[in-house]
């Protein structure tokens, strides 16, 4: 996948699978907004394993350039001005990934109002509010491609309960169901709208959350190399070519596209 000459933001950038996503765009030749909390590389924030300014270093010798921009997706002026910076400086928006997401685990029957609402924000109404912000953009150059990271835990029919992450898998449902509703309201102008599984990836938050997934004997690296090629895929497509999708990285090339 040659994407030269696009523009692409990645929220959720600094370590993980965000990380791997904005190396695999970069790998493609995108000019790559990676956004999250912490910039990371100044003498008050030194930079380490999990910081924007590790992942721009990262992207150094690739054929696109990534540029870090931070974000707090539970506060909407920031993915405002995500959104907002990334069309002043670089003049288009051509993909938007939403992968930032909080992976906390509860009793089901004792998760406190606050914790709730906070899941919902960053996993749901963040990616929402990216997609606002990003559609007008997307809208005029009648193209564009949106990406929302989801997660088996979010389908109606899981094959487990997936212990402790009831308010998880409520913010993916959720966000399978906004990937769809706007796949229909962003096909008329050319935009593809779609939501993709990585499947059990072997990244930090998900170790930190379940340290089982190490030993699954189902997780995958978290490298570009691995996830790269279905987002890339997808990264690629138009509302004409595939979008309305809720897609696993595991059945690239296999079931889709």
């Amino acid at each position: 996948m040659d994407l030269r000459d696009k523009v692409a933001i990645v929220t959720g950038a600094s370590a993980g699978i965000g990380r791997a996503y904005a190396l695999a765009l970069a790998g493609a030749g995108a000019t790559v907004v990676a956004a999250a909390r912490r910039l990371g590389g100044s003498a008050d924030e030194p930079a380490d394993a999990s910081s924007l300014a590790t992942v721009v270093r990262a992207g150094g010798a690739l054929p696109g350039r990534i540029y870090a921009q931070a974000c707090d997706m539970e506060i909407e002026a920031d993915v405002i001005r995500l959104v907002e910076h990334t069309a002043v400086n670089f003049g288009r928006i051509d993909v938007l990934v939403n992968n930032a997401a909080v992976l906390p685990r509860f009793d089901a029957l004792a998760i406190a109002g606050e914790a709730w609402d906070r899941v919902m924000a960053v996993n749901v109404r963040g990616p929402y509010v990216a997609i606002r912000e990003a559609a007008p953009h997307m809208k005029r150059q009648r193209s564009g491609s949106i990406i929302n990271i989801t997660a088996g835990a979010g389908n109606l029919a899981p094959q487990s309960n997936f212990p402790g992450f009831l308010a998880y898998g409520v913010s993916k449902a959720a966000l399978n169901r906004l990937s769809l509703f706007m796949s229909s309201e962003l096909k008329p102008f050319g935009v593809a709208v779609n939501a993709l599984s990585p499947g059990v990836v072997a990244s930090e938050s998900a170790l930190r959350a379940n340290p089982a997934v190490a030993t699954s004997g189902t997780h995958k690296p978290c490298t570009p190399e691995v996830l790269g090629p279905a987002l890339l895929c997808l990264a690629g497509q138009t509302a004409e070519t595939l979008t309305g999708k809720i897609l696993h990285t595991d059945e690239y090339q296999k079931s889709w596209p």
